[in-house]
């Protein structure tokens, strides 16, 4: 897939830059990327063997002109994606039209928030541009729920799919407290504003505010990171208010190592599209105390109204509490992965939307048994699209809904089937089946044998009883719940209403590129395939990487361009990584509530059903190579020894 980006930061030209670097790593994950800056500085910049960035060093009108120009001799792009839906959009679209290429656009600010449309006289005909702009996408990608909800109710009807702007974690967690008492002696209390001095980041409020919090708290200094045209008047306000003293600019800074040493961060911006210093604080542990902008209400910030702000802080600065994000912070991979996916599926009209009903149409009600990862995001998702769920699971608060399952309409199951060394346990799967209400529509998500379902049908006649494999990495569930790859539902028999029970459950998942409607061995088997060979991969990466440090190569080289041919990709080549649940730890191989016993699983089936002594040897030799890479490294030795025993890695299998 050939991609071509334009983009408004020149920053693209600056190697080592956060855009430079972000860029490159898309570039890992298709065939070509072409990055064009209309207003960038006249240059041509290799990003990766590629990918490159080009700059006009012109004027808007030169500069619009000449990216037009390079977008007509560029070798014919399959998607066309645009860093705002303003000019750059309209810059894009007409390209996109020459070329018959798929139109993306990405909307980093809300554009219909009241806040930006009054901002500025020159916003208004903006929005009318975008309006247009947006009807003529073929995808959108936003960096918020917030966002997204924003464009569907102006009635943007093209498929809207979240990717939150991507926030360095790793960096902010190594990053050095500042030394306060050192650097701020005089200040017992110490706020943080991290921002732009532009009218729109409304940084006067927060000095507005300092007079009121001085008096309970009289030792509070006001960091002020950040440059732009607004500073002398800021300056000013301070000197006119007398609290000049407490306010101290320190010009644009990292900010990660005050995060730490603070004692709130404060946003009062008019708009925002995101709010990364919102999420790099909270995920710093400093609390934020912030107008309702961007995703602050998402991410866990103290959201306040104007007239609260100064009682708020000076709350928060008396209660001495540290903060933590309620977001899933996404790594490098999975960023580039997600980015890839969206990418990948503008042609395919994937993404956010309602449920697929028509307006006549009632919404069926959707249970679900199990609320685990799997099932708790599924959950999620179907309350977000506006259907009415139940959700059933053994802990609270959901125990007393188990007799309101037998009235929904369809049932998703999402139960543990564990491979322990004493074989496949699918107990949980058939007691859930057990509970969906006579002449209802019950849908396997958990991962089962071959063969399964067709039993229960068998064993619950009067039950539409269904499989309909998951594919969500835990790291991204909610992400993929709502942005499914792929729809597959598996039905035990062709006769009796299946079929069509089959395709009322397709019209309420969210749509996907690839949908399906099999039989149920073949969507049970598909999802085996699917995780073995992932599991596979990983133990195969984890050996080239042994053999590239014994020969002296960088592996990330030889992972990057191997992860350039498409039919490769990028996902699962990264030899030490984690799990993905909660409190793993990285490490080496094959790991996960997942492919450990799912590959067991199939290897089992494997050495019963077919004979062929070499197949068998090859799926010894893999599950054998992978418990020695989770042993040696530390990773997931709980799961292991829930799929193997406790005397796993020392007897036989």
């Amino acid at each position: 897939m050939r991609v071509l980006v334009l983009s408004i930061d020149p920053n693209a030209f600056i190697e080592g830059s956060a855009v430079a670097r972000r860029f490159r790593l898309q570039a890992a994950t298709v065939e070509r990327l072409d990055v064009l800056v209309p207003h960038g500085p006249g240059a041509l910049v290799q990003l990766a063997g590629n990918a490159a960035a080009r700059g006009f060093g012109l004027g808007k009108v030169g500069g619009f002109l000449r990216t037009l120009a390079a977008g007509w001799r560029i070798e014919r792009p399959d998607v066309v994606s645009v860093q705002d839906p303003f000019l750059l959009g309209l810059l894009g679209w007409i390209i996109s039209r020459m070329r018959g290429s798929k139109f993306h656009v990405q909307v980093h600010t809300d554009v219909f928030h009241p806040g930006f449309l009054s901002h500025t006289p020159a916003n208004r005909p903006l929005v009318l541009l975008a309006r247009f702009i947006l009807g003529r996408a073929d995808s959108i990608r936003v960096v918020s729920e917030r966002v997204r909800q924003s464009l569907l109710s102006r009635g943007v009807h093209a498929p809207i799919g979240v990717l939150p702007v991507f926030v360095d974690a790793p960096a902010i967690e190594k990053a050095v407290p500042l030394n306060r008492r050192q650097k701020y002696p005089r200040f017992e209390k110490l706020l943080l504003v991290a921002s732009r001095l532009e009218p729109e980041k409304n940084v006067a409020d927060a000095i507005r505010a300092l007079p009121e919090i001085l008096r309970t708290h009289p030792k509070t200094g006001l960091i002020i990171l950040g440059d732009g045209s607004q500073r002398q008047a800021l300056e000013r306000l301070a000197a006119k208010l007398g609290v000049e003293e407490h306010v101290v600019f320190e010009g644009a800074q990292n900010p990660f190592s005050y995060y730490k040493a603070v004692d709130a961060v404060l946003v009062t911006s008019h708009f925002e599209g995101y709010g990364m210093v919102i999420v790099e604080a909270l995920l710093a542990g400093c609390p934020v105390v912030s107008y309702d902008v961007g995703v602050a209400a998402e991410a866990g910030a103290i959201v306040v109204e104007p007239c609260d702000l100064a009682a708020k802080t000076a709350e928060t600065l008396s209660s001495g509490r540290r903060a933590h994000t309620l977001f899933a912070i996404l790594s490098e991979i999975e960023y580039r992965d997600l980015w890839r996916t969206q990418i990948e599926s503008a042609p395919a009209a994937i993404g956010m939307t309602p449920a697929r009903q028509t307006r006549t149409e009632k919404l069926p009600v959707i249970g679900f048994v199990g609320q685990g990862f799997i099932g708790k995001n599924y959950a999620d998702d179907f309350e977000r699209r506006g259907f009415s769920v139940v959700r059933y699971a053994l802990e609270e608060p959901y125990r007393q809904n188990k007799e309101k399952i037998k009235d929904c309409d369809i049932v998703f199951i999402a139960v543990p089937t564990p491979t322990t060394p004493d074989g496949f346990d699918d107990r949980i799967v058939t007691e859930a089946v057990g509970l969906v209400g006579n002449g209802k529509s019950a849908v396997i998500k958990s991962t089962v044998l071959p063969g399964t379902t067709e039993g229960l049908r068998a064993r619950y006649p009067r039950v539409f009883v269904m499989h309909s494999p998951e594919f969500l990495a835990e790291a991204t569930a909610a992400y993929d719940a709502s942005h499914p790859t792929r729809n597959i539902i598996g039905i035990p028999e062709e006769g009796h209403g299946m079929h069509t029970r089959a395709e009322e459950v397709l019209r309420v998942l969210p749509p996907a590129p690839f949908e399906l409607i099999c039989a149920s061995r073949e969507s049970e088997l598909i999802k085996y395939i699917n995780n073995t060979m992932l599991a596979t991969k990983v133990v195969y990466v984890n050996m080239v990487y042994d053999l590239a440090r014994k020969l002296g190569a960088d592996y990330e080289v030889v992972r990057d361009a191997v992860a350039a041919d498409p039919r490769i990709g990028r996902s699962h080549l990264d030899p030490i990584h984690k799990s993905g649940h909660p409190g793993a730890k990285p490490g080496r191989g094959a790991g996960g509530h997942c492919f450990i016993k799912d590959f067991e699983a199939f290897r089992r089936l494997y050495g019963s059903e077919v004979e062929d002594r070499e197949g068998k040897d090859f799926l010894d030799a893999v599950v054998h190579k992978n418990i020695e890479l989770l042993l040696g490294s530390g990773k997931d030795r709980d799961l292991l020894k829930s799929v193997y025993g406790k005397d796993v890695g020392i007897k036989k299998l």
